[in-house]
């Protein structure tokens, strides 16, 4: 029964159905509930067995046996597409089996990565100086990772896909039509602390520039349980950000290192690479302490 939290948001979506109001039909919190859905707290023998009985008084035939198929096969169960949304946006490119990788992926290791972030990116305006914005990962009824990120003005979202131990990730910005694309490098095993990699978008000059960096993520807010109270955080970190502009000294030496050492390939002679290798990366487990 693995990836079950996943199992549950898709069950919520097929039968329409508030976390408030699961919660008030099994007679338990809320909070409960919404520790089952982001991954926190697995639900005990006897909760999961009213669940299936509730989910079957909508769903005739439903069983405990269908908690062990994958998300396509729940989402038959269900009457649902897991992967619609998916389906409908990445389908038409991305092979079959690489978008059910990822929803795979996603499911037993997609809540190492939910919560709010903060990046660290090279300006691109001023040498020597940093950048800081704010991101929210959460799981998608979809079966992969929602992600959203906005600075001065401009909003972000979109989708990643957690594959081996990559996120490859694009976002849309509808206001004003741009796209953003990155690759993270993962961690294998514990909740993700820190990740690293390289981020491709435009810059806001009147051509639209073309602007590739590197970039570091450092989890600043955990997942609380509830999808609405955690885009309130993010929202309030956007808002309280009165520029993106890192303060002069507040990038630790590591960080700066490790972000610009690719910043200028031309004097290694490689011709306008940049590179975050996996070797090389900074990302990080919970069991392992942060940069300081």
């Amino acid at each position: 029964m693995d990836g079950l939290a996943p199992k549950l948001e898709l069950a919520l979506k097929a039968l329409s159905m508030s976390r408030g109001r699961m919660a008030a039909e099994l007679a338990v919190d809320k909070s409960l509930v919404g520790r089952w859905v982001s991954g926190k707290v697995v639900p005990s023998a006897h909760n999961l067995t009213r669940l299936t009985e509730l989910i079957a008084g909508r769903r005739p035939g439903f069983t405990l046996l269908d908690w062990d198929r994958d998300l396509d096969g729940l989402a038959q169960a269900l009457g649902v597409e897991a992967s619609s949304v998916a389906a409908d946006v990445l389908a038409d490119w991305i092979p079959p089996a690489i978008l059910r990788e990822a929803v795979q992926g996603t499911a037993a290791r997609g809540g190492a990565y939910e919560g709010v972030w903060r990046s660290t990116r090279p300006s691109s305006d001023l040498p020597g100086r940093f950048l800081h914005d704010h991101l929210l990962i959460q799981r998608s009824a979809s079966g992969l990772l929602a992600f959203r990120t906005g600075v001065e003005g401009v909003s972000y979202e979109g989708v990643a896909l957690l594959l081996q131990h990559q996120l490859f990730s694009v976002a849309a910005d509808r206001a004003h039509g741009t796209l953003l694309f990155s690759i993270f490098n993962g961690v294998a095993r514990q909740r993700a602390e820190i990740l690293d990699g390289l981020t491709l978008a435009c810059l806001r000059d009147a051509g639209g520039s073309p602007v590739a960096s590197t970039c570091l993520l450092e989890r600043v807010a955990d997942p609380s349980g509830d999808p609405d109270e955690d885009l309130r955080v993010y929202q309030a970190l956007i808002a309280a950000q009165e520029t993106p502009l890192a303060a002069e000294g507040s990038v630790s030496e590591t960080v700066r290192a490790h972000l610009t050492r690719e910043a200028d390939p031309a004097s290694l002679g490689l011709g306008g690479l940049l590179r975050m290798y996996f070797g090389q990366s900074m990302a990080r487990g919970s069991s392992l302490e942060g940069l300081g």
